[in-house]
């Protein structure tokens, strides 16, 4: 009998550090596996148990709770209540939720239990929509003054903020969560982790240095993220790796995307991260590596069934619109489409499902389609849309490349002014440099090349050899090589990377209309593809 007390001892203890540690999945495996074995679980050893299985599926958490229910008075009955009005309102069944969420307040008494009652209760009136209500809860959470209910507040208003669009303030909010938590980072892992993922987040959108800075840093703290926590890890590097990109630091950019690489959660994520690494590749030159990639994603998307995935990394659809939009327009039409026709999202935790942001990345994803299209009212109505929505909530530099595109599209000088207040921030992004490069076009002649040379730099520029010109314009080598004599002395250069640059400065990289096009233009030159210079992919996750 003493050897079972001991072992029953050993697997509960050992659920509660695992779960201390934010190892979700393995501290239930040990709650099953000491069932399975002829263990008894107290009423305590449930209700941690209902609130892992909160963490994976609200309908297994409710029915298990529902089969052991404790007595029907005292603390551990109001914990149960609590946990029930929890996975009541994550099934969206506010009714009930409201009814036993009522049922615990009336038997939790303890400082600590009131503030959690409070914390949840506000996120169950925020995933009514109810903001005020959610306000009204957080205030109610100073009844409890330990540093585990201020830490979790501070989390609580960065979401309430964000559901008001008011993302800096939210940003702040997770900075201040993480600065309660200091170095003591073991001790509140779970929140933690999501103060970092949420700042890293917002950091990258907003012109927000101090954000970036202590993301990054506390990114690259030596602290193990566990396998429950993979897509949080996977969402912060990638995010700081595109917040190392919009100041100017390449090389931290694709290290952070390295690092990212080896924490992807699944194939809808690993899609979203090959674009990532296609687009930042076309940003240094690299125009092989960034198609290749791009073949990659799509052959990985063909395999994910994005209708179930619950929540925003299905946004993967719009970035392969994107990225395939000056490629092949009907594949970037059949991307847009298939995302238009997913349905809501469903996760009861994203607050993301309530706000306007992947509405705006959506407009901009139809601006790019359209505009590939040659659809210019088309692509400025959906860049409009897209420039409001980033405009109002701050969300600078994505505000800027709408703009930048709306001055493309329109050629009227009131967006490139737009675009550059908003880059004001940025200077060293690719964004920042873009709009430069154009500013500089617009003063330069145009370069008006004979018929022969303008097909010769086509080629050039989707960089086919002189041999492969020769043979699909039907010429010698010779004749190219003097034609491209001839064209690099029009643009004053002196080689093809220089002709190349030279040309994307002043907007003039010739882009084939489809992808059928660019193959049967250059039929001996295999799957390359043309230079790319304009900014039609980016990652939103």
């Amino acid at each position: 009998m003493a050897k079972k007390h001991v072992l029953a001892s050993q697997w509960r203890a050992s659920m509660r550090d695992l779960f201390a540690r934010a190892e979700f999945r393995a501290a239930g495996d040990a709650y099953d596996r000491a069932v399975d074995e002829g263990a008894a679980p107290s009423a305590e050893d449930d209700l941690l148990r209902a609130r892992i299985l909160l963490k994976e599926d609200e309908n297994r958490a409710v029915a298990f709770l529902i089969r052991r229910p404790p007595k029907p008075s005292g603390q551990q009955r109001g914990r149960w209540e609590l946990w029930l009005a929890v996975g009541y309102a994550r099934m969206r069944d506010f009714e009930r939720a409201d009814h036993h969420f009522s049922l615990a307040e009336r038997l939790l008494t303890a400082p600590a239990d009131k503030a959690q009652l409070a914390y949840h209760r506000a996120r169950a009136s925020l995933l009514e929509g109810r903001i005020d209500d959610a306000l009204r809860y957080a205030d109610e959470m100073s009844v409890d003054r330990t540093q585990e209910t201020k830490i979790a507040r501070e989390i609580l208003r960065s979401g309430i903020l964000s559901q008001e669009e008011r993302y800096r303030d939210a940003a702040q909010a997770s900075i201040d969560a993480i600065r309660l938590i200091g170095r003591r980072r073991e001790d509140y892992l779970e929140q933690w982790f999501h103060a970092v993922q949420n700042l890293a987040l917002l950091g990258r959108e907003l012109a927000f240095d101090e954000a970036v800075k202590i993301a990054r840093e506390e990114v690259d703290a030596d602290v193990y993220w566990p396998e429950d926590v993979r897509t949080q890890r996977f969402q912060a590097l990638k995010a700081v790796g595109w917040s190392c990109a919009l100041r100017g630091d390449m090389l931290g950019c694709f290290r952070y995307l390295r690092a990212a690489e080896r924490s992807i959660p699944g194939d809808a994520f690993r899609t979203i991260l090959l674009l990532d690494r296609a687009y930042f590749a076309r940003i240094v030159g690299e125009q092989n590596w960034a198609l290749d990639e791009i073949a990659k994603a799509e052959n990985i998307a063909e395999n994910v069934d994005w209708q179930q995935l619950p929540g925003e990394e299905r946004v993967g659809l719009l970035l392969l619109a994107q990225a395939t939009a000056p490629l092949d327009r009907e594949r970037a039409r059949f991307y847009l489409a298939r995302y238009k026709g997913l349905d809501r999202i469903r996760s009861p935790i994203l607050l993301f499902a309530f706000d306007h942001r992947l509405e705006a990345f959506a407009a901009y994803t139809e601006g790019v389609v359209r505009q590939a299209a040659n659809d210019g009212a088309g692509a400025e109505e959906s860049y409009r849309k897209a420039w409001s929505i980033f405009d109002r909530i701050g969300y600078g530099w994505r505000a800027a490349r709408a703009a930048i595109r709306l001055f493309e599209v329109t050629k009227k000088d009131r967006w490139r002014h737009l675009a550059e207040d908003k880059l004001e921030a940025l200077p060293q992004s690719w964004l920042a440099r873009e709009l430069r490069s154009r500013e500089t076009a617009l003063n330069m002649p145009s370069i008006k090349l004979p018929p022969m040379q303008g097909k010769v730099f086509a080629m050039l520029c989707q960089k086919m050899t002189t041999a492969e010109i020769a043979g699909a314009l039907s010429l010698s080598q010779h004749t190219v090589r003097n034609h491209l004599k001839a064209v690099f002395k029009a643009y004053g250069v002196n080689n093809r990377a220089a002709l190349v640059a030279e040309a994307a400065a002043r907007g003039e990289v010739p882009i084939p209309a489809n992808r059928s096009e660019s193959t049967s233009a250059a039929s001996s030159a295999g799957s390359r593809l043309p230079f790319q210079v304009l900014d039609n992919q980016a990652s939103f996750t």
